[in-house]
């Protein structure tokens, strides 16, 4: 899915500054069924996020669903439309109809049931950026219609890269539910961002970087990036006797105005050539359509389940490979002095990058009671892509591909389980980093696979532990030799994931988690010796430890804590230098009260309470500084009626 590399990390720091509503600020711990990856609002925890799953970059594979719908993403929905977001793999991806084999993303859209209301939240996120978030719910005396619509507007907003700007979002979900056996809802997620420039720091001499200097922002003061995105969609869902249906389409487009991202070559002493890429405006927009039945036939002893569906997907890109601009030399460890702003001219030409895919689907399911459960799906999917290059000759390619998956679910008890799976999927595997000497060139899909075999335990009634083998493989996109960016080689993610999630005791919640992997790049590349044998940017150990309590002594108070783990992780292709691993801390409190007829939540976190520093690296072979510490407070009152 074509993106601009450098506001990837730019964009998943702005979502972590989102503001949320009451009931979002509520603890992610509390809520997270295992360890696998919660979000709600800004409260985060788990081992992955919606970007990235057991070390594979989610936003290529596609995985992502909207209440379980089929939905092509452009960029994250909005929180204003958001209840949260979970990462569904391992035993909670057995039951998927149209699983992935590195995991799927769950967008759960706001709920707009129960009694009306209405919020307010004002505070401070991340270095002191203001926040106001104003929505409320309506909700029909019957409960037949629902309507939700939240504001969230971040004037002033400061990043810990030093760049910053404004951004405003607005999300709406509507209900219609004319009988228990229908209901129909639609979706409006629209954000608007504007802000001075990304940057990106890339190692010349294999070494890392000294650090850089806190809260700069590289990119000149003439840069600027306009962000504007809008996902817009229809969900409907049936029930009819043994009959369950469902249908939904989405469309998400992202349209970025003239962008500016400069790019630090940083030798070891930390002088560094710095060049701005200047692209210019763009266009991405993707239509997902989905219509889905399924019947059970009740055998008595054994029920059978046997569904169909299909999906098209229709994705369109004008892209750029944009204009270099050299800016002379700086050091990262000083405030950096750039020439004025050149004048650049948009040719107009354009990378066109159309693809059309089909999919068609029939799964079969055999359950036995409550012992045992089967479930296989068969896939047939045409992919068609055409992309014209500037200057270049328009080429196209279709290919037609039997897809699979088949999973099992064995209660030995009301306690214990075990489960297996088997996945293949079809992956998109982006576009060229601006490094690359092909940058921004749209690259061709690959196929993937996923074994995994694993047990889920019931410890007590509230506290469950899940473990789990697995095993991702599929084609590898890296750094040639040439400084081209493309497929290298094959790439197997074998790993082993622990979960252990729930109450521990009355007031006491945690996440604990940790996956080991064991990530291998193999083929010609790698013998050659100009490819490493393991990828950049995956940690061979990732762990989570959050505890949230709430005092006995004082029941209206409650404290959290997390701390992240992440192993060291290569910072190039070739696997000549790494970057240290590293745990992160996070504190946190919350007092809930009455203020008049509202209810009340404060919270207060502080982030990175230990001022860790240090590189953060990626697939890309690009360095981003570790986010300073840094405090947030927020106040939110809730009205009813």
């Amino acid at each position: 899915m074509p993106q601009n590399r450098f506001a990837v990390p730019v964009f998943a720091l702005a979502a972590s500054c989102a503001a949320a509503p009451a009931y979002a600020q509520e603890s992610a711990v509390r809520s997270a069924g295992d360890a696998f990856g919660e979000r709600r609002g800004v409260e985060q925890v788990g081992l992955y996020g919606e970007g990235q799953v057991r070390g594979f970059n989610l936003q290529n594979s596609g995985a992502y669903r909207i209440d379980g719908a089929y939905f092509a993403r452009q960029m994250p929905i909005s929180d204003a439309a958001l209840d949260g977001v979970g990462v569904r793999v391992g035993v909670n991806a057995a039951r998927l109809e149209f699983p992935s084999p590195s995991g799927v993303v769950n967008y759960r859209l706001r709920d707009t049931t129960g009694d009306s209301r209405w919020h307010a939240t004002v505070g401070l996120r991340d270095y002191e950026t203001p926040v106001l978030d104003l929505g409320g719910v309506w909700v029909s005396a019957d409960d037949e219609v629902g309507v939700s619509a939240n504001l969230i507007a971040r004037p002033n907003i400061t990043w810990a890269m030093g760049n910053g700007g404004s951004i405003y979002e607005f999300g709406a979900v509507a209900r219609w539910t004319p009988s228990g056996a229908f209901q129909l809802r639609g979706l409006l997620s629209v954000a608007e961002r504007d802000y001075n420039g990304d940057y990106g720091v890339s190692s010349v001499d294999g070494a890392l970087p000294p650090p850089i200097k806190r809260l700069q922002n590289y990119s000149p003061p003439w840069a600027e990036v306009i962000s504007p995105q809008v996902t817009a969609g229809v969900l409907a869902d049936g029930r009819q006797g043994d009959w369950s249906w469902g249908a939904s389409a989405f469309r998400a487009s992202w349209t970025p105005g003239v962008s500016d991202a400069t790019l630090l070559r940083v030798e070891a002493d930390g002088d560094a050539q710095a060049t701005l890429f200047r692209t210019p405006d763009r266009e991405f927009v993707s239509d997902a359509v989905e219509a889905r039945a399924a019947r059970v036939f009740d055998g008595k002893t054994v029920d059978h389940r046997i569904g169909v569906s299909a999906r098209v997907r229709r994705s369109r890109a004008q892209n750029a490979l944009g204009t270099a601009v050299p800016l002379g030399t700086v050091n990262i460890q000083e405030t950096p002095t750039y020439p004025g702003e050149p004048v650049v001219e948009d040719d107009g030409r354009r990378i066109l990058d159309d693809v059309d895919q089909t999919t068609l689907s029939a799964s079969y399911g055999l359950m036995f009671g409550e012992a045992l459960g089967l479930r296989l799906g068969a896939h047939r999917t045409r992919y068609e892509k055409a992309v014209t290059p500037i200057g270049g000759t328009r080429t196209a390619r279709a290919e037609d591909l039997w897809l699979y998956n088949a999973s099992a679910l064995w209660n030995l008890s009301d306690r214990t389980t075990l489960f297996a799976s088997w996945v293949t999927g079809l992956e998109e595997t982006g576009t060229a980093p601006q490094k690359a000497t092909n940058r921004n060139e749209i690259l061709a899909p690959v196929e993937a696979e996923q074994v995994e075999f694993g047990a889920r335990h019931a410890l007590t009634g509230r506290l469950n532990l899940i473990g789990a083998v697995f095993e991702v493989s599929k084609p590898k996109v890296g750094f040639r030799a040439d400084g081209s960016y493309g497929l290298v080689g094959e790439v197997s993610h074998r790993g082993v994931e622990a979960s252990l999630s729930g109450q521990v005791l009355e007031g006491t919640s945690v996440v604990l988690g940790a996956v080991l992997l064991d990530p291998e790049v193999s083929g010609p590349l790698v013998d050659a010796g100009s490819v490493g044998p393991v990828p950049p940017g995956v940690s061979e150990m990732v762990a989570v430890a959050s505890v949230d309590h709430r005092l006995t002594f004082a029941p209206a108070w409650s404290v959290d804590a997390t701390v992240n783990f992440s192993g060291e992780s290569w910072a190039d292709t070739a696997n000549t230098f790494q970057r240290e691993d590293r745990a992160m801390v996070d504190l946190g409190v919350r007092y809930r009260f009455k203020a008049g007829d509202a209810d009340a939540l404060f919270r207060a976190v502080l982030v990175n309470a230990f001022d860790e520093r240090g590189w953060w690296t990626n697939a890309e072979e690009l360095l981003f500084p570790v986010a300073p510490r840094t405090f947030r407070a927020s106040l939110t009152l809730r009205f009813y009626g």
